[in-house]
């Protein structure tokens, strides 16, 4: 009885559960981990202020990384196309399917450490950096979009355009509001670096 049972459940779960809802799932489990970890943390859904736009242009103190997307969400295209890059090096032989869950997962945890008050704290006393507060989860999940727009860009260019459009971008965000990989990375050694 109890082996009819379980084929029989077996013979249903894979039924129910095509491929693509395995898929669904897990990207259902890795997002809905994210949000949950950021609301622990303290993370608001929205912006604080009480408004919520698709894309900010300006740096403002009170909405800094808090709507859906900004000029942040540029640099999160560059983190996708790197995370392609690892995944082909490191793991050639997984399926796309399985890169791109690594993405999604890499680019949660990110979200999950740059939300922690530890790297708060490090992004917001970088000298001449932007105001930072942490990221809203409208934010973080908008940047997790954004990776994972840059990993699927990626998978339809060749390396040198990947290279060229990550600089394009670097310097369209560096300009536009004084910040970026770069000048951030730098700032974070200490070093003071104002364009």
């Amino acid at each position: 009885m109890a082996d009819n049972f379980f084929s029989m459940w077996q013979r249903t779960r894979h039924a129910v559960l095509k491929p693509w809802w395995g898929h669904v799932l897990r990207v259902v489990l890795v997002l809905g981990t994210m949000v949950v970890w950021l609301k622990l943390v303290g993370r608001s859904y929205i912006c604080p202020c009480g408004v919520v736009v698709f894309w900010q242009s300006e740096l403002d103190p009170a909405q800094n990384s808090q709507q859906f997307a900004d000029w942040y969400s540029l640099l999160h295209v560059m983190y996708g196309f790197g995370l392609f890059i690892f995944a082909n090096v490191m793991r050639p032989h997984w399926s796309l399917g399985a890169k791109a869950l690594m993405a999604l997962v890499s680019s949660a945890i990110w979200e999950m450490v740059e939300n922690t008050p530890f790297v708060v704290a490090l992004f917001k006393h970088s000298p001449h950096a932007p105001t930072y507060w942490g990221d809203s989860i409208l934010n973080s999940l908008g940047d997790t979009l954004f990776v994972m727009i840059g990993f699927g860009l990626a998978t339809r260019l060749s390396l040198w355009a990947i290279a060229a459009l990550a600089v394009a971008l670097e310097l369209a965000v560096s300009f536009a509001i004084n910040d970026g990989m770069v000048l951030a990375t730098l700032r974070l050694f200490g070093i003071p670096v104002s364009l």
